[in-house]
């Protein structure tokens, strides 16, 4: 049995991570997060990504019947011709270029990507491809980042079935980071990738292996920064979304859904998770080539009732402590049934 309290490099974010899995069973009488029970309509008038529904823009969406995207109507980035502020060094300023868009899943209110059939889930795959491939030929836009925030203990505004994109045109510190980490990595091991070197290696094989594909795999990460943390990484080294063919994309697709399905059952409801598609930035760098595509998925729950908080210690040192051994959690993730949903 590893070590259950003990440093674990993030080759990725070039970060330790301290996996203190004790912690995770002392008691707790903090904050319980309420589990909601409420009918949800297939069609909320009220809502604004419904179909049909006028948004507070005042713009009429359409009645979509297939994934749907459109711009932001409450947007963090704007176009291009905003100026640029200041240089005072101590105070630097810079116009927030670029573009938000709201990715719509499905037309239903009610659904989630867990209910989507095969036919559907690939349709918001095939959106995912569209929308970063027309994004990213914008000679404006550094990084293209999608993601999904779904269930109110992440905060989202809006629950019906939808992701988002934030287009800049710069690129994050993340970014950047996961950038650097894996072209320094390909020039010191004789042009080997980084993340296909990692899930190489034998404990992505057994103990932090959730499913295996023909063309992806599951993993818990080794260093695991939240719970239940889980990567869906591609066998061949891909740098986004888009350069898959559709029998990659289906699996990609399907294997997404059933990791959604996997954390519905272990956390007993539609589980709040906050997912990114850490697609390779698009500006100019060389250094885009050696970036490798993967789904992050990051359930903000330790358990059923009880969210996973950031503490003084990790907000003060930006070393995050892991309540719970990695290795159980894709032992628990294995144990779920990701064919049937949840009742």
């Amino acid at each position: 049995m590893p070590a259950e309290h003990q440093w674990r490099w993030q080759p990725l974010l070039e970060q330790w991570v301290l996996i203190a899995a004790a912690s995770g069973s002392r008691p707790w009488s903090g904050a319980s997060v309420a589990q909601h029970t409420e009918t949800v309509p297939e069609h909320d008038p009220d809502c604004y990504l419904c179909p049909g529904v006028t948004r507070a823009s005042g713009d009429i969406n359409p009645n979509y019947t297939a994934p749907w995207a459109f711009d932001n109507d409450f947007a963090s980035l704007l176009p291009h011709e905003l100026e640029d502020g200041g240089n005072d060094p101590l105070h630097k300023t810079a116009a927030a270029r670029g573009n938000c868009r709201v990715l719509c899943w499905h037309p239903s209110h009610n659904k989630t990507l867990a209910d989507c059939s095969e036919g559907e889930i690939l349709e918001v795959a095939k959106l995912w491809q569209s929308e970063y491939a027309s994004i990213s030929a914008d000679d404006s836009i550094a990084q293209v980042m999608m993601f999904e925030n779904k269930g109110k203990e992440v905060g989202v505004s809006n629950l019906h079935p939808h992701g988002q994109i934030y287009a800049a045109d710069t690129v994050s510190d993340y970014g950047r980071r996961i950038r650097l980490s894996q072209h320094q990595y390909k020039q010191a091991n004789n042009g080997q990738q980084l993340l296909q070197t990692l899930i190489a290696r034998d404990e992505y094989k057994d103990a932090l292996l959730v499913e295996q594909g023909t063309h992806f795999k599951t993993i818990v990460p080794f260093a695991a920064r939240l719970p239940y943390e889980t990567w869906i990484v591609p066998l061949r080294h891909v740098q986004s979304v888009d350069r898959f063919d559709l029998e990659e994309l289906l699996e990609l697709s399907l294997m997404y859904q059933r990791q959604v399905r996997r954390y519905d059952q272990l956390f007993r409801r539609s589980a709040p998770i906050m997912t990114v598609f850490q697609n390779a930035p698009c500006d100019t760098s060389q250094a885009n080539a050696d970036w490798c595509f993967h789904i992050a998925l990051q359930p903000p729950l330790r358990d059923s009732d009880t969210l996973k908080y950031f503490a003084g210690y990790e907000a003060s040192s930006n070393n995050v402590v892991n309540p719970i051994q990695p290795e159980n959690a894709a032992a628990a993730l294995r144990d779920c049934s990701p064919e049937v949903q949840p009742t």
